[in-house]
């Protein structure tokens, strides 16, 4: 019993950096079949979203209650792949970039903290 209660603490402690790299080595291939399989498979078959107009972000539509995870907590933006970035946000899109291929680029984030 212990043992999964530390776990389950570490879990809650691992810094947004280091759930931003498992995160990356999570995502490899084509970055929606990907992110939908992941979604699909932390309980979230309803999604959240709000379109721009080069971007569309998203999470899973569930009660804060019940998110248990980086991919049922935190946000996704997905961009063109070949969208040119200004010099200024570049360093924030390459550090929230989990994914990137041919066609599109995935960011995570996490929540804000209220």
């Amino acid at each position: 019993m212990f043992n999964l209660l530390f776990i389950l603490s570490m879990n809650g402690c691992m810094s947004n950096k280091k759930q931003l790299e498992m995160a990356k080595t999570k995502v490899i291939g084509q970055c929606i079949d990907e992110i939908e399989l992941l979604l699909h498979k932390n309980g979230c078959p309803n999604i959240q979203y709000f379109r721009g107009q080069q971007q569309v972000v998203f999470r899973c539509d569930k009660p804060d209650r019940m998110r248990k995870n980086l991919w049922d907590t935190w946000w996704f933006r997905l961009t063109s792949s070949g969208l040119v970035w200004p010099e200024d946000k570049l360093p924030e899109v390459k550090e929230h970039t989990i994914c990137i291929d041919g066609r599109f680029r995935l960011e995570a984030y996490p929540p804000e903290k209220e």
